[in-house]
């Protein structure tokens, strides 16, 4: 009986062809996303310039999308509005993010005034510290009105806040801006509130959570700071200074600050304002 021997090429080949065969049903290698598949358009609310709405249609298959509004917000999602409450150019950035990998474009947008609206808050320039109170909570830090400022100084784990009273209508959305500048702080927090809680002597405030905040922890203050807070916010919880009820309240607005140093030149602020969006 003759032996019948196949080329090794031959059954290298052979055994290719049939793993092949038999593996039709292969998985498509997704496919990598580019800026064209990231574009998005958007428009200005006819009834308010400062209210843009964006929309996006990616062309490939997303499993989640991310707009960055160039101000400290977010959003999710194909569409988005977005109110912006100052003048300004703004860099708008839209996200995707695929099976293949992720692309985004961006697109500067340009606001040509600031909302005015009536300010619910009284003296909000500082002048002097008229409508204010200041909240002791523990000793170490203090804040003082100097030159049409409030600035927040010392720190030995202090902790020492200001308060008004402020009336909000139902279902309105209002929004908290005000100016912030420090040298850098140290293991130091300065948060931002609006609560119903009247605040009290001695007593931590929290009440409503945190609309604006530094936090060395989460990564601002610890460096020299300068500009509006809602561009500068990045306290973990904190949200983009806007805040509504859904009934007419009587409200605190508290801004606290405090920890282990806050800084050669303390915190200051200036311009506080809460208006309705």
């Amino acid at each position: 009986m003759n032996n019948i021997k196949l080329p090794f090429q031959f059954l290298i080949s052979f055994f290719l062809l049939t793993l092949v065969a038999c593996n039709g049903n292969q998985e498509e290698i997704p496919l990598l996303p580019t800026s064209d598949n990231a574009n998005f358009s958007y428009s200005i609310d006819p009834d308010n310039p400062n209210k843009i709405i964006f929309s996006a249609q990616p062309n490939v298959e997303t499993w989640y999308t991310h707009w960055s509004f160039g101000d400290n917000t977010s959003a999710e999602g194909l569409q988005a509005e977005k109110i912006f409450f100052l003048k300004g150019a703004y860099e708008v950035r839209f996200k995707i993010f695929t099976e293949g990998g992720t692309a985004e474009t961006t697109q500067i947008i340009s606001i040509a005034e600031d909302i005015i609206g009536p300010n619910l808050i009284e003296n909000g320039e500082l002048d002097n510290d008229s409508e204010w109170t200041i909240l002791p909570i523990s000793g170490g830090a203090e804040v003082t009105f100097q030159n049409g400022t409030a600035i927040w100084t010392g720190g030995g784990w202090g902790h020492v806040g200001i308060y008004q009273l402020i009336e909000v209508e139902a279902n309105t959305t209002y929004q908290i801006q005000m100016d912030v500048a420090g040298s850098g702080m140290s293991d130091c927090w300065f948060e931002v509130y609006v609560g119903k809680v009247m605040p009290m002597d001695g007593v931590d405030y929290t009440d409503g959570g945190i609309r604006l905040g530094l936090n060395t922890w989460d990564g601002c203050g610890s460096d020299p700071f300068e500009g509006p807070l809602i561009a500068l916010s990045c306290s973990n919880g904190g949200g983009d200074g806007t805040f509504e009820f859904p009934n007419p309240e009587s409200v605190y607005l508290v801004i606290r600050s405090g920890g282990a140093d806050l800084g050669a030149e303390g915190v200051t602020v200036d311009n506080i304002s809460i208006r309705a969006l």
